[in-house]
């Protein structure tokens, strides 16, 4: 669901005050679980060059540092009916989340990808993009559908990839 937020600000002065807005964060967040162990979806999920395979939300990657995951990796991503961004990675745990951010001028977004176990097997998946700055709000209700969308269906994109490589996996050990 969406969420309209006011991040808490603290002015130093009654003047900054008068001139300083609150800012408003969009921000959508959906979860998945998928059947598998964290492992496993952590090496499609951070596998980012490689996303084009299995969403169409990606046309392509570019890594501009390593194409490994890290901290401070950038990356060049296209989607359809956007213009190419560059996330830079802003938190990495190993076989667990990492975020990206892009910054331009009045906005940030932020895309964050987390993996939490549930049991042997099944793993939590949650996918968060939001838009925040001065012009998080605008930008949030003019891209909010297809941002939805996209990270509704990165996540199910995401399920499929897993679980039907497990299957096939499975399939050949069987026959």
């Amino acid at each position: 669901s969406w969420t309209a937020l006011r991040a808490p600000r603290t002015p130093s002065t009654t003047a900054e005050s008068q001139r300083r807005q609150p800012t408003i964060m969009i921000k959508y967040s959906t979860s998945i679980t998928i059947n598998a162990d964290r492992a496993t979806i952590w090496g499609v999920l951070s596998d980012v060059v490689h996303w084009p395979e299995w969403t169409p939300t990606v046309a392509k990657v570019e890594a501009l540092d390593r194409p490994e995951p890290g901290l401070h990796n950038r990356y060049k991503v296209y989607q359809p009916k956007l213009r190419p961004v560059t996330w830079t990675v802003s938190e990495f745990t190993s076989s667990s989340s990492f975020t990206w951010e892009s910054r331009m001028p009045g906005l940030l977004m932020v895309a964050e990808h987390a993996l939490r176990p549930l049991g042997p097997n099944r793993t939590e998946t949650t996918l968060t993009f939001s838009f925040q700055g001065p012009l998080g709000a605008i930008i949030g209700s003019i891209y909010g559908n297809i941002s939805r969308a996209y990270v509704e269906t990165e996540a199910e994109s995401l399920k499929k990839r897993v679980e039907g490589a497990q299957e096939r996996h499975r399939g050949a050990v069987h026959t």
